[in-house]
Protein backbone atom coordinates (compact mmCIF):
# COMPACT_ATOMS: atom_id res chain seq x y z
CA UNK A 1 0.00 0.00 0.00
CA UNK A 2 1.34 3.18 -0.89
CA UNK A 3 0.66 6.54 0.33
CA UNK A 4 0.79 10.45 -1.22
CA UNK A 5 3.18 12.38 0.77
CA UNK A 6 3.94 16.35 0.13
CA UNK A 7 7.47 16.95 0.96
CA UNK A 8 8.72 20.60 0.04
CA UNK A 9 9.45 19.88 -3.24
CA UNK A 10 7.16 17.37 -4.69
CA UNK A 11 4.72 14.78 -4.48
CA UNK A 12 6.20 11.16 -3.94
CA UNK A 13 4.68 7.94 -3.21
CA UNK A 14 5.67 6.74 0.34
CA UNK A 15 5.56 2.93 1.33
CA UNK A 16 2.98 2.34 4.18
CA UNK A 17 3.31 -1.75 4.96
CA UNK A 18 1.99 -4.45 2.91
CA UNK A 19 -2.11 -4.66 2.41
CA UNK A 20 -2.79 -7.97 0.70
CA UNK A 21 0.01 -10.68 0.27
CA UNK A 22 -0.40 -14.11 -2.27
CA UNK A 23 0.60 -17.38 -0.48
CA UNK A 24 1.17 -20.32 -3.08
CA UNK A 25 1.10 -23.59 -1.09
CA UNK A 26 2.86 -25.25 -3.67
CA UNK A 27 5.37 -23.48 -4.28
CA UNK A 28 6.73 -24.16 -0.43
CA UNK A 29 8.73 -26.62 -0.10
CA UNK A 30 10.48 -26.44 3.46
CA UNK A 31 7.87 -28.47 5.77
CA UNK A 32 5.21 -30.94 4.58
CA UNK A 33 2.56 -29.89 1.91
CA UNK A 34 -0.01 -29.85 4.94
CA UNK A 35 1.54 -28.45 7.13
CA UNK A 36 2.40 -25.60 4.79
CA UNK A 37 -1.13 -25.58 4.31
CA UNK A 38 -2.58 -25.63 7.24
CA UNK A 39 0.11 -22.47 8.08
CA UNK A 40 -1.38 -20.96 5.05
CA UNK A 41 -4.98 -21.42 5.48
CA UNK A 42 -4.41 -20.12 9.32
CA UNK A 43 -2.74 -17.24 8.56
CA UNK A 44 -5.19 -15.72 5.98
CA UNK A 45 -8.17 -13.81 5.60
CA UNK A 46 -9.39 -15.20 2.07
CA UNK A 47 -9.11 -18.31 0.47
CA UNK A 48 -8.38 -18.14 -3.76
CA UNK A 49 -8.83 -21.40 -5.32
CA UNK A 50 -8.05 -22.11 -8.98
CA UNK A 51 -8.60 -25.66 -10.15
CA UNK A 52 -8.28 -26.93 -13.54
CA UNK A 53 -7.45 -29.95 -15.76
CA UNK A 54 -5.51 -32.11 -12.62
CA UNK A 55 -7.31 -33.23 -9.69
CA UNK A 56 -5.42 -32.87 -6.23
CA UNK A 57 -6.87 -34.19 -3.00
CA UNK A 58 -4.55 -32.28 -1.13
CA UNK A 59 -5.84 -29.40 -3.12
CA UNK A 60 -9.56 -29.64 -2.21
CA UNK A 61 -8.68 -30.74 1.50
CA UNK A 62 -7.49 -26.97 1.07
CA UNK A 63 -10.30 -26.33 -0.07
CA UNK A 64 -12.37 -27.60 2.33
CA UNK A 65 -10.01 -26.81 5.78
CA UNK A 66 -10.70 -23.01 4.04
CA UNK A 67 -14.38 -23.35 4.29
CA UNK A 68 -14.24 -25.02 7.68
CA UNK A 69 -12.00 -22.00 8.74
CA UNK A 70 -14.85 -19.94 7.15
CA UNK A 71 -12.53 -17.72 5.26
CA UNK A 72 -14.55 -15.65 2.50
CA UNK A 73 -13.96 -18.11 -0.82
CA UNK A 74 -13.35 -17.09 -4.05
CA UNK A 75 -13.20 -20.30 -6.51
CA UNK A 76 -12.07 -20.27 -10.09
CA UNK A 77 -12.25 -22.53 -12.79
CA UNK A 78 -9.44 -21.93 -15.19
CA UNK A 79 -7.58 -24.04 -17.89
CA UNK A 80 -5.14 -23.37 -21.10
CA UNK A 81 -6.73 -23.86 -23.90
CA UNK A 82 -9.57 -22.22 -22.00
CA UNK A 83 -13.10 -24.34 -22.20
CA UNK A 84 -16.16 -24.20 -20.31
CA UNK A 85 -16.40 -27.06 -17.16
CA UNK A 86 -19.58 -28.37 -18.94
CA UNK A 87 -17.45 -29.27 -21.78
CA UNK A 88 -15.75 -32.05 -19.24
CA UNK A 89 -16.77 -34.34 -16.81
CA UNK A 90 -13.69 -35.65 -15.14
CA UNK A 91 -13.02 -35.73 -11.10
CA UNK A 92 -12.31 -31.64 -11.40
CA UNK A 93 -15.90 -30.56 -12.70
CA UNK A 94 -17.53 -33.34 -10.56
CA UNK A 95 -15.92 -31.85 -7.55
CA UNK A 96 -16.51 -28.39 -7.74
CA UNK A 97 -20.43 -29.32 -9.08
CA UNK A 98 -20.80 -31.19 -6.08
CA UNK A 99 -18.99 -29.85 -3.63
CA UNK A 100 -18.46 -26.24 -4.47
CA UNK A 101 -21.17 -24.93 -6.51
CA UNK A 102 -24.01 -24.99 -4.09
CA UNK A 103 -21.92 -22.97 -1.69
CA UNK A 104 -19.93 -20.75 -3.89
CA UNK A 105 -20.39 -19.15 -7.14
CA UNK A 106 -17.22 -20.39 -9.53
CA UNK A 107 -15.81 -17.62 -11.25
CA UNK A 108 -13.55 -18.12 -14.51
CA UNK A 109 -14.42 -20.28 -17.34
CA UNK A 110 -17.36 -22.91 -15.06
CA UNK A 111 -20.29 -21.98 -17.02
CA UNK A 112 -19.01 -20.22 -20.14
CA UNK A 113 -15.60 -18.38 -21.43
CA UNK A 114 -14.98 -15.20 -20.19
CA UNK A 115 -11.38 -15.73 -19.15
CA UNK A 116 -9.06 -16.44 -21.86
CA UNK A 117 -5.18 -15.92 -20.31
CA UNK A 118 -3.66 -15.70 -17.41
CA UNK A 119 -3.80 -12.34 -17.39
CA UNK A 120 -7.31 -12.12 -17.71
CA UNK A 121 -7.24 -14.40 -14.83
CA UNK A 122 -5.60 -12.49 -12.75
CA UNK A 123 -7.41 -9.14 -13.58
CA UNK A 124 -10.58 -10.93 -12.66
CA UNK A 125 -9.32 -12.02 -9.44
CA UNK A 126 -8.02 -8.68 -8.51
CA UNK A 127 -11.36 -7.23 -9.14
CA UNK A 128 -13.43 -10.04 -6.86
CA UNK A 129 -10.35 -9.09 -4.11
CA UNK A 130 -11.22 -5.93 -4.28
CA UNK A 131 -14.62 -5.75 -3.63
CA UNK A 132 -14.35 -9.06 -0.95
CA UNK A 133 -12.11 -6.63 0.91
CA UNK A 134 -14.53 -3.84 0.22
CA UNK A 135 -16.85 -6.51 2.00
CA UNK A 136 -14.70 -7.38 4.75
CA UNK A 137 -14.24 -3.72 5.77
CA UNK A 138 -18.09 -2.98 5.91
CA UNK A 139 -18.53 -6.04 8.17
CA UNK A 140 -15.28 -4.91 10.69
CA UNK A 141 -17.27 -1.49 10.62
CA UNK A 142 -20.59 -2.81 11.55
CA UNK A 143 -19.13 -4.96 14.45
CA UNK A 144 -16.86 -2.43 15.85
CA UNK A 145 -19.98 0.30 15.67
CA UNK A 146 -22.04 -2.76 17.50
CA UNK A 147 -19.29 -3.52 20.16
CA UNK A 148 -18.85 0.70 20.72
CA UNK A 149 -22.45 0.65 20.75
CA UNK A 150 -22.99 -1.20 23.56
CA UNK A 151 -19.44 -0.54 25.65
CA UNK A 152 -19.42 0.68 28.77
CA UNK A 153 -17.33 3.82 28.96
CA UNK A 154 -14.07 2.77 30.54
CA UNK A 155 -13.69 0.66 27.44
CA UNK A 156 -14.39 3.37 25.46
CA UNK A 157 -11.54 5.28 26.53
CA UNK A 158 -9.13 2.36 26.25
CA UNK A 159 -10.26 1.86 22.64
CA UNK A 160 -9.65 5.38 21.73
CA UNK A 161 -6.43 5.50 23.35
CA UNK A 162 -5.25 2.69 21.06
CA UNK A 163 -6.56 3.86 18.27
CA UNK A 164 -4.24 7.50 18.40
CA UNK A 165 -1.23 5.16 19.28
CA UNK A 166 -2.40 2.84 16.21
CA UNK A 167 -3.09 5.49 13.80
Amino acid sequence: MFNQMRTEEEEELVHQGVVMQGFLVERESDESFDVTMRHGIDSSQVYVGIFGKEYSEATVKEYEDAREKGLPLLVYYFTEPPHKAAARHDRVVRFLHREVKPAVRIRGNFSRIVVVGRSELIDQILVDLAANVTNLVRESVAVRRLLLKNAPPELLGAILRAKKSVF
